[in-house]
């Protein structure tokens, strides 16, 4: 019987002839050898999949947190929330404008002021054209200092926009999830806006 065409030994990398179909070392040291490379390769993998099998685990027990944690906070805390976000935007859209009431551009604080009240009209609560950049003088100590931030805000938006502005309103109920989404949406715009000013 003819020999079989020599090959190399995976382990030791000799040549020699194989004995049989399928055999890759040249003896028992070598396969012995190979045996242990490969009980500590599955080891490891092994190890290596129990370690991101428990990462997911964590990953997902956290979210599931997280989301109980959502689930018993208040409707104040998603309105603030949601108020944060739109104010956070009126302020960068307007950052190169001065206070709307009084005109003035100063390094002090600016608030996100509305024009028709929060309090008053909720329903206008997240409406762009209610609101502006206000310093926080003309915002806080006067009220809104509505006498001039009218004439500055028809100046801004239009006679037409202004009078749709004071007309009537339909009151949203808005839930829960309204907030969540009008705090992405104006998280959202305000990267937008961010990266249009960078590119």
């Amino acid at each position: 019987m003819a020999k079989k065409p020599r090959r190399k030994c995976i382990h030791c990398r000799e040549w020699f002839h194989p004995v049989r179909d399928g055999q890759v070392v040249c003896c028992y040291v070598c396969a012995s050898a190979v045996g242990k490379e490969q009980t500590a390769k599955n080891k490891a993998d092994a190890m290596r999949a129990e370690k991101k099998r428990q990462r997911e685990e964590e990953k997902e027990q956290r979210a599931r947190q997280a989301e109980r944690r959502q689930a018993v906070k208040p409707l104040s805390y998603f309105i603030k929330q949601a108020q944060q976000a739109f104010n956070e935007f009126i302020r960068y859209r307007d950052r190169h404008m001065p206070c709307i009431s009084c005109g003035r551009y100063h390094d002090g604080q600016y608030h996100a002021g509305h024009f028709r009240t929060t309090g008053a009209n909720p329903e206008l609560r997240f409406d762009e054209d209610n609101c502006h950049k206000q310093c926080s003088v003309c915002n806080n100590h006067l009220s809104g200092n509505l006498t001039a931030y009218r004439p500055a805000l028809i100046a801004k938006i239009g006679q037409a926009r202004f009078d749709a502005l004071m007309g009537p309103h339909e009151l949203p109920k808005w839930k829960r999830d309204d907030y969540i989404r009008i705090r992405g949406e104006y998280r959202a715009k305000l990267k937008a806006l961010k990266q249009q000013e960078a590119a």
